[in-house]
């Protein structure tokens, strides 16, 4: 009798979390349909039902980051205590684990640009969130080239150290050979476009490496070549097609640095916008919103004021939440939340 209720109780634990999990695939889903409010909701009720859902919590923190990018009314607090609780409720969940590190990077830049005076704190507790990420998942490339980023390009009195970014490099050529060519940059000055080339030359062809080099040829104000290795990267790979919106901000960005060529180049920006909105797979609907948000920009710095409010209605219309930020919001948010998260963003380049 006793082993008959052992098993009875253990198979409602694992139906109810299943059920549960189920309920917060359903809130991804809504906020992937531009139903952020609807997701929230949710949420919160499989929350009320079980304090200690660590899915639910991780789910909520993306969620709240999604709309922090969006303007919404959410902090920096809210995110970090939400991922917290997802690690403490499930402590050896890689996903979960990456996503605090990277939430704790995000508020440790922030600190820097607002030359706070715990700008070091907020660097260390990020470098041992990501070492603790590799102590879960030691060939977690991502998470490496963090550490190399943080100890390599920032400053000693902000918590770099060129020696532990030269072993975390050291450790990427044992793990990785394409995330330990981009650690090798980071530490070296050298011409990126033959750097890439020569990779290109003795290893596989990849639609990372072609995209790569077409990035390396944005940061040589060379966008024909760049639009070139993007083609290719993406007849390799289809969903390569969100380079389309780096073209589109490669011109954005000369016009704010020179509102002369506003006539010029902005159309070209919303020829590339347009391109990524019909182009397959098709785009998710936040990612929808951010490219007809993009549109709204050329038309305002345009002057054809009443498009431009046209469209900022529809792209409210597909998520009110959409990012306004200029950089394209990283795909890990719209990861399934069962899903490892091997997107990379770094924090001292455009592209």
């Amino acid at each position: 009798m006793l082993l008959l209720m052992i098993i009875l109780i253990t198979g409602s634990c694992s139906s109810q979390k299943e059920i549960s999990d189920n309920d917060v695939m359903k809130a991804y889903n809504l906020r992937m349909q531009g139903k952020v409010d609807q997701a929230l909701i949710l949420l919160d009720s499989i929350l009320a039902n079980d304090s200690t859902n660590a899915m639910a919590y991780y789910e909520l923190s993306r969620t709240y980051k999604y709309m922090l990018t969006g303007g919404g009314d959410v902090s920096m607090d809210e995110i970090l205590t939400n991922i917290d609780n997802a690690t403490l409720y499930d402590s050896g969940n890689v996903i979960y684990a990456y996503a605090k590190a990277k939430y704790n990077f995000l508020n440790a830049y922030i600190a820097m640009m607002k030359n706070q005076d715990d700008v070091m704190d907020a660097v260390e507790k990020t470098s041992q969130e990501f070492k603790h990420v590799l102590k879960l998942k030691s060939d977690y490339p991502e998470a490496m080239l963090y550490l190399v980023e943080i100890y390599g390009l920032l400053p000693p009195e902000m918590g770099g150290d060129s020696v532990k970014a030269v072993d975390y490099v050291e450790l990427l050529e044992e793990t990785d050979d394409y995330y330990a060519a981009k650690a090798w940059l980071d530490m070296n000055e050298v011409d990126e476009v033959t750097f890439w080339k020569e990779y290109l030359s003795s290893h596989d062809t990849t639609a990372d490496v072609f995209k790569e080099i077409g990035i390396a040829y944005l940061y040589q104000e060379d966008p024909e070549q760049a639009e070139d290795y993007f083609n290719q990267a993406m007849l390799m790979d289809s969903t390569q097609n969100i380079l389309l919106l780096d073209l589109a901000r490669y011109y954005m960005y000369q016009v704010m640095q020179n509102r002369e060529l506003a006539d010029s180049l902005l159309p070209i920006s919303a020829d590339y916008t347009e391109q990524y909105l019909a182009s397959e797979p098709a785009p998710v609907i936040p990612l929808q919103a951010y490219a007809t948000g993009m549109l709204v920009k050329t038309k305002m710095f345009t002057g054809h004021k009443e498009e431009a409010e046209k469209l900022m209605e529809k792209a409210k219309s597909l998520d009110p939440y959409f990012s306004r930020a200029s950089g394209i919001p990283s795909p890990s948010l719209f990861e399934p939340p069962d899903v490892i998260n091997h997107h990379f963003g770094s924090f001292s380049r455009p592209f």
